[in-house]
């Protein structure tokens, strides 16, 4: 008779830690998807900045070389300037390719990590802290 009754409160207690993992899990998944909206908005801003800045660069990069050209030609020949304006972006090119780790994949991995592999604020770290708490006080 003893085990009986106390299957009822065995079971209350067990569905009340089902409710609470159920919960918890809840919780965890919304704030997976909270993080993971932050992140993708974040990442794809910054897409958005570096594609704007790479046609209005490229823009301006273009009537630079046209006006550099027409000062060239003002003392040189027409072949000769326009091999020295390629002879320039050839020489640029070389250096970025030189230099393609410092100048692009270092500053994208540090970028992508900051993003993605930030550690927890400390105001999370409280809540937490607090929610297992009060947890914990309620099972007593």
């Amino acid at each position: 008779m003893n085990f009986f009754s106390q299957q009822p409160a065995e079971e209350s207690a067990y569905s009340r830690i089902y409710s609470e993992v159920k919960r918890l899990v809840g919780l965890e998944v919304e704030n997976a998807r909270l993080m993971a909206t932050e992140k993708l908005t974040l990442l794809l801003g910054r897409i958005a900045l570096v594609a704007v800045c790479f046609v209005v660069s490229t823009t301006a990069l273009i009537f630079l070389s046209m006006s550099a050209a027409d000062f060239l030609l003002q003392g040189l020949p027409a072949r000769w300037t326009y091999l020295i304006i390629a002879a320039f972006y050839i020489l640029i090119i070389v250096i970025a390719a030189s230099f393609r780790r410092q100048l692009i994949i270092d500053p994208i991995a540090r970028f992508i990590s900051r993003v993605l592999l930030d550690p927890p604020t400390p105001e999370v770290k409280e809540t937490s802290v607090t929610l297992t708490s009060n947890t914990v006080s309620e099972e007593e």
